[in-house]
């Protein structure tokens, strides 16, 4: 009888806890949810979530909609309202009660704060169960995780041998693949790109790729520019091969982010700034982008991105995890990606600090191409009262 109840409930939606394990485990009645803003590094303020059952277990999440950091502890503090005495065990449920109970406010800080308090959820089953998230959501697909570096040119002459010898230097440390936005400042209000600018670049991914025949050139346009000008983009980058151009034009417009994807082989990327499996259906549907990158910490948490990544498999769609973030949101993303067969590669993000030592529970040994996977219980990843005091920025 057991058995039987236990295979009804692992037949339905994600993460459905059968009432014996339930009863066996514990009830894991949230009974706290904190916002804490935290200066890691030299980047900006990003905003965490400790979520604590009446049992004194805790995890971590993280949502941050930048540079604007106030709007989502205040977000995360109202939704703390609809979970506090909920089960931390009923995480599919309580992302639909958080996203329907403020259907008429949808936008990024809500989002965000989903993305927090979602996050912190997995973090804390992972540990009660004693198992990594990943494990959680179907176990490991890769074995690692594939990243690219990201800026890592730094403040070097916008020529073709400047940007030969530091592609070199990056290479020689690891680095298989690397992001930058190559463009500089943004345009003016007619997103209007100058043919000496778009010559210049040339000369500096014809660099890049001198450098490395076999590195892969992730060009970031920040949605900046017309269609005109990404047209030209996009001509003038061809002949170097590049992995991906992420964001061309503004995302608003599926239809034009399609065709220019059907004028061109070169995969565009775009995602980072949709909410909810919801607003990834007319994307996938138009054929507007080859990879997607959903953020873990803006999109609604592990519980959304999982479902983008089912519904980007079953249009042979990758994933490529957006990841600017804090050391929460990278432990998030690479369980999610550890366990998704259509990853591709990740977003290096901040990880040029030392504190991410002391936060990454089992070490942190980063290089610049691969990164392991946690095998602690939940994330694996916690922020120490000490690190707190040293590192959180009171609102």
């Amino acid at each position: 009888m057991m058995r039987r109840k236990f295979l009804r409930s692992a037949m339905a939606a994600p993460l459905v806890i059968p009432e014996w394990l339930r009863a066996q485990s514990g009830g894991l009645k949230i009974r706290r949810v904190e916002p804490h803003v935290v200066r890691i590094g030299t980047r900006q303020d990003i905003v965490c979530c400790r979520v604590e059952t009446e049992e004194g277990l805790h995890g971590w999440g993280e949502g941050t909609t930048p540079p604007n950091v106030a709007p989502v502890v205040a977000q995360i503090r109202s939704l703390a309202k609809l979970v506090i005495g909920e089960p931390a065990w009923d995480i599919e449920r309580l992302w639909r009660k958080m996203y329907l109970t403020e259907e008429n406010t949808l936008g990024g800080t809500l989002f965000a704060a989903i993305s927090a308090i979602d996050i912190a959820l997995w973090d804390i089953v992972g540990k009660k169960l004693g198992v990594p998230v990943y494990k959680l959501l179907g176990g490991k697909v890769h074995p690692n995780i594939r990243i690219y570096a990201s800026y890592r040119w730094g403040n070097i002459p916008r020529t073709r041998d400047a940007y030969f010898r530091r592609t070199k230097e990056l290479i020689a440390e690891g680095a298989t693949a690397g992001k930058w936005d190559p463009f500089g400042a943004y345009p003016g209000p007619d997103r209007q790109l100058s043919t000496a600018v778009l010559n210049e670049v040339r000369e500096m991914v014809r660099g890049v790729r001198e450098a490395g025949p076999a590195f892969d050139i992730c060009v970031e346009a920040h949605g900046k520019f017309n269609m005109a000008t990404a047209g030209r983009i996009i001509k003038m980058l061809e002949p170097f091969d590049p992995f991906f151009l992420e964001e061309p034009i503004p995302p608003e417009s599926v239809e034009a982010m399609a065709a220019l994807q059907r004028s061109t082989n070169i995969p565009i990327a775009t995602g980072e700034g949709l909410q909810s499996h919801f607003n990834y259906r007319e994307l996938l549907a138009r054929q507007a982008a080859r990879i997607l990158q959903p953020d873990a910490a803006r999109t609604g948490g592990i519980t959304a991105l999982k479902k983008i990544a089912a519904m980007a498999d079953a249009n042979y769609v990758t994933i490529a995890p957006h990841n600017p973030n804090g050391p929460v949101c990278t432990a998030a993303s690479i369980h999610l990606a550890a366990s998704i067969p259509n990853f591709l590669i990740m977003e290096e993000g901040n990880t040029r600090v030392e504190e991410y030592k002391s936060i990454f529970t089992g070490g942190w040994k980063p290089t610049l191409s691969h990164w392991d996977i946690p095998d602690g219980p939940g994330l694996g990843v916690d922020l120490s009262p000490e690190f707190l005091r040293s590192n959180e920025v009171k609102i």
